[in-house]
């Protein structure tokens, strides 16, 4: 059992095995038209259309 506000064996080999993955996806950004990488994608769900993908920094609310 780890002490009061360790983590656990698991929770640490956990931790460690994280990486960051970032590749290019087959979504294209509905503003600009190009493709868009993983950590930018912004998925948006539009009431009678479906789902669209934009870029996080193209997509504004309001």
């Amino acid at each position: 059992m780890p002490k009061k506000g360790e983590l656990s064996k698991t929770a640490r080999a956990s931790l460690a095995n994280r990486e960051q993955l970032n590749h290019l996806t087959n979504r294209v950004c509905a503003s600009c038209g190009e493709r868009i990488m993983l950590a930018d994608l912004q998925p948006v769900k539009v009431v009678g259309v479906g789902m669209k993908y934009y870029h996080k920094e193209h997509y504004k609310v309001g």
